[in-house]
């Protein structure tokens, strides 16, 4: 877990080079798309689960859920893609998309392998069992104006000892940096707990403390145990 799950340490040599293993898909809201009556409203959502139920079945879903916080960003879907078009092909197939009520905005992503395999085995032991939703705090790793491209050594050292402390401890559940990620270096996605605490951690990273990054905040809806590790 240690060598994976560090979000920038990957990133440390000369000519940095991440080994995404995950898709990290971001279901955005169409701009200017036009309400439509409650009735329609309810099928394309009832057809948006069947899809993502359906890929979960497949083993390619690791975890989905809509997020609470409010904003043009309305779930997450991360996934075992084999490429960004895979990962766009699927989404193109959500009612939801189709009727140009949502969107895709995918990263490839690296984090720890076997995210959601344990999970998803309890739920194929016990299919009978009560899926229990909670609210997952992400945190946003966003570049600022300071940063001019990776830290050093030294803070990747620093930033990769304390998300290894946080995961150990059980605190986050799993971290990653995106291949190309725009503004966006990279994500934490911490167990149930207060917002805040959350965000206390998350800004206590060594990287954000040397003003190379921002944290962004939300709480996102999924599964409870999704993570199981």
């Amino acid at each position: 877990m240690i060598t994976v799950a560090l979000l920038l340490l990957a990133a440390a040599q000369a000519q940095p080079r991440i080994k995404p293993n995950y898709c990290f898909g971001m279901l955005m809201a169409s701009p200017n798309r036009p309400d439509i009556p409650k009735d329609e409203a309810m099928k394309i959502q009832e057809g948006h689960m069947a899809h993502l139920n359906a890929l979960a079945e497949k083993n390619w879903l690791v975890a989905a859920g809509p997020m609470m916080t409010p904003g043009n960003l309305r779930g997450l879907v991360i996934s075992k893609c084999k490429s960004l078009d895979e990962a766009r092909q699927f989404a193109g197939q959500d009612p939801a998309v189709k009727a140009g009520r949502l969107f895709l905005e995918a990263y490839l992503w690296q984090a720890p392998e076997g995210l959601g395999d344990r999970y998803r085995a309890e739920q194929y032991k016990n299919p009978q069992a009560k899926v229990t939703m909670v609210k997952y705090p992400i945190a946003f790793l966003i570049k600022t104006v300071q940063w001019n491209g990776w830290p050093s050594m030294a803070l990747l050292k620093e930033h990769g000892a304390s998300v290894s402390a946080h995961l150990n401890s059980g605190k986050m559940k799993t971290a990653g940096p995106f291949e190309d990620g725009g503004s966006k270096i990279g994500v934490f996605i911490f167990a149930p707990m207060p917002l805040e605490e959350a965000r206390q951690i998350a800004e206590n990273d060594p990287t954000v403390k040397a003003g190379l990054a921002r944290v962004e905040m939300m709480e996102w809806l999924a599964a409870d145990g999704t993570f199981l590790n």
